[in-house]
């Protein structure tokens, strides 16, 4: 019962129509996502969209590499003939069409560990829609600093980041979160 509800709530908070999705072509970037820095060569950041009860979305950089599950960034963003690659401004901007509530989690790899996760991203098959979450989830878990994170069959991009904020806070975080604008969650 409990997924049921949840299903509601998230098929109930989504854009109705197509023409409810932003312009990309006339409307202005939200200035926030200015201040963040696109991911370094050995650094993931886990984007998580909260902009509802559990969460709207989630995806993942892996230096300049992006994953997307089940998300609708690359279809919309490619019919921009200005467009070119994925930057982690645009792709916090665009999950703003929910509202402003997105976190960023931060982490710098070592070598070993971020190859292993670019290879589970090449491997990634694709992903059905209100599982985005535990994709992500699923490319990090048991993998440095990720070791606690287990596999999952499914998840909120809520409770990811619930996970990801254990390895973010206190004395001997690995890793940061961050707004939109580059400050601290």
């Amino acid at each position: 019962m409990k997924f049921a509800c949840l299903l509601f709530v998230l098929m109930t908070t989504a854009p109705l129509h197509a023409d409810e999705l932003p312009n990309w072509t006339i409307e202005q970037p939200i200035e926030a996502v200015s201040y963040l820095t696109e991911p370094a060569s050995s650094e993931v950041v886990v984007v998580i969209n909260d902009n509802a009860l559990g969460g709207n979305h989630a995806g993942l950089f892996a230096g300049k590499l992006l994953i997307d599950p089940a998300g609708s960034y690359f279809g919309v963003r490619i019919q921009d003939k200005d467009w070119s690659a994925p930057t982690l401004a645009d792709y916090a901007r665009y999950q703003t069409v929910d509202g402003p509530n997105i976190r960023l989690y931060r982490f710098f790899l070592q070598a070993q560990a971020f190859a292993a996760i670019v290879q589970r991203i090449h491997n990634a098959g694709a992903t059905p829609p209100l599982f985005c979450a535990s994709a992500v989830q699923n490319l990090l878990a048991g993998i440095a600093p990720f070791d606690a994170i287990e596999p999952t069959g499914w998840t909120t991009p809520s409770a990811l980041g619930d996970r990801l904020d254990s390895l973010t806070r206190g004395e001997g975080a690995l890793g940061v979160c961050q707004k939109l604008d580059a400050s601290p969650c």
